[in-house]
């Protein structure tokens, strides 16, 4: 377990063995954790298992140089900042370690205040990176499948419901007028049918009427002439 933050952490590459111990000795003391590796190729293979923050190499080393070390980490751990030292540098080289994303290039003799200063600056620059980085949105639940009959179904229904809205609804003074205008129209139409209707049927009830009468008085005399018989 590391004993202190990963945002404090620091790997110094180099392939003389008292330049390392020296090193370590004194970012160790500034608060830093410090791993060490010898080449390219060691810093490589304790990279892929624990990454760092920031990387501080020699340019000339056995093997992997420091500009091969700073292609790798551009390309698989591109957050990780490099800081890369030379005596033997020149303008090509620093150009190059600048493409590939260095974020300082220092020439020998350096002195322990300035890669301190160094460190540190890339470090909070790290943490300022990482703290405006947004977080993930979390992902919504995937909506369920729905079945072709079901699909069919809603398709119609929302077809129906477009129909509807799309229909003009009438004002209630305008309901109004509509029902009394059909009012007066079923009354013109209803009173000459009426009236048509009397006409016809009337002959038919004075006739019936007077055949009722008739046959009234006819039944009263039959029976009054009964009566009198029956008395004789």
């Amino acid at each position: 377990m590391n004993a202190l933050p990963r945002s404090q952490r620091v790997m110094f590459v180099d392939d003389e063995e008292g330049v390392r111990v020296s090193w370590n000795r004194y970012l160790s003391g500034r608060g830093f954790d410090v791993t060490t590796a010898e080449d390219g190729e060691q810093a490589i293979t304790r990279l892929r298992d624990d990454p760092v923050d920031v990387v501080v190499s020699d340019l000339r080393m056995p093997g992997l140089d420091g500009l091969q070390l700073l292609a790798w980490l551009h390309e698989s751990q591109p957050g990780t900042r490099f800081i890369l030292f030379t005596g033997y540098g020149d303008e090509e080289v620093e150009r190059k370690a600048r493409e590939l994303g260095a974020f300082e290039y220092l020439n020998k003799p350096i002195s322990p205040e300035t890669l301190s200063a160094v460190i540190t600056a890339a470090l909070q620059l790290q943490r300022i990176r990482v703290q405006r980085t947004p977080a993930p949105e979390p992902a919504l639940p995937a909506e369920p499948e729905l079945r072709e009959s079901e699909t069919a179904a809603l398709e119609v229904e929302v077809a129906a419901g477009a129909e509807r809205a799309a229909e003009p609804a009438l004002a209630p003074s305008a309901g109004r007028r509509v029902r009394g205008i059909l009012q007066i129209a079923g009354g013109l139409i209803a009173g000459p049918l009426l009236g048509l209707a009397f006409v016809i049927f009337l002959p038919v009830i004075g006739f019936v009427a007077l055949f009722w009468v008739l046959g009234e008085a006819i039944r009263k005399r039959v029976g009054g002439e009964s009566g009198a018989t029956a008395e004789m």
